[in-house]
């Protein structure tokens, strides 16, 4: 009975990881997609000339043209950051009004989240961090180098409490199976979570960049919180427990595959507006 019993709850916890990891790779596309394309877009209206791929995206025109306008420095930079804080914020609320959602649904919703708010926040430290992107507007604004370090700080620290307010969101959905004395399970944490996170990281490694990988690792400041985040912080407001696995999952699943595949292909060609 013992080992039927365990042998179930590994299966249960491959099944989430699956899903999980799945849900992840495809949101880390999208929001990989949107971000750059948005970057892409506002290059190609300032006349700055780009290409995006699977590493990000490339200025082609050089550092000192004239067409590097303040305008286009503060655009082009801040405009990647901005839609990940839109995408982050509206799926947040979807989150939080939709009733009932499969868990496939509701860890895309949450991993979008996750990736939406570490391209914002962590970009801001990594970019002060290489002297790149939104270090060039900082220095348009002839910020110091000492409050540079500080925004940096509090960029990892709001990167913190976002972690904690999409924790509170996921104990509220989660449920009392999932939870040990009004916190979330550390094996849960670690299958629905951990692994599929640092699978998302090892599938993409070698097709991006040193300063994508730094962001990216920063990002598991965002992940802290969820484990240390207790059931009893959470009352007052209820969502609908999520139910288990169902076959619509299975199909979530696949199409997930299917966008992942026709994203990357999309990006891996290069893309050059005209």
């Amino acid at each position: 009975m013992d080992i039927n019993k365990k042998y179930s709850q590994w299966i249960e916890w491959f099944q989430l990881i699956l899903v999980s990891f799945f849900s992840a790779l495809f949101a880390w596309y999208l929001i990989r997609f949107l971000t750059d394309l948005t970057t892409l877009y506002f290059s190609y209206d300032l006349n700055i000339h780009a290409i995006m791929n699977l590493s990000g995206v490339h200025f082609l025109s050089p550092v000192n043209s004239s067409q590097w306008t303040r305008d286009a420095i503060v655009t082009i930079y801040l405009s990647g950051p901005f839609m990940n804080l839109v995408l982050g914020l509206g799926f947040f609320i979807t989150y939080t009004f939709v009733p009932r959602k499969t868990q496939s649904f509701s860890f895309f919703m949450l991993w979008v989240m996750i990736f939406s708010f570490t391209l914002m926040f962590a970009t801001f430290v990594e970019n002060s961090l290489q002297h790149t992107g939104v270090y060039r507007v900082s220095q348009l604004m002839h910020i110091s180098g000492a409050f540079l370090v500080v925004s940096a700080v509090v960029a990892l620290y709001f990167l913190y409490l976002t972690g904690l307010s999409i924790g509170k969101l996921m104990m509220l959905s989660l449920p009392p199976r999932h939870t040990s004395e009004g916190r979330m399970k550390t094996s849960y944490f670690l299958s629905a979570f951990v692994i599929p996170w640092a699978l998302v990281f090892a599938f993409c490694f070698m097709e991006t960049n040193l300063s994508i990988r730094i962001i990216y690792l920063l990002g598991s400041l965002i992940l802290l919180p969820f484990i240390w985040m207790r059931g009893s912080e959470t009352k007052g407001v209820h969502l609908k427990a999520l139910p288990p696995l169902m076959w619509m999952d299975t199909v979530s699943i696949i199409l997930f595959l299917i966008g992942v595949l026709i994203l990357r292909q999309i990006i891996a060609s290069g893309i050059v507006l005209k």
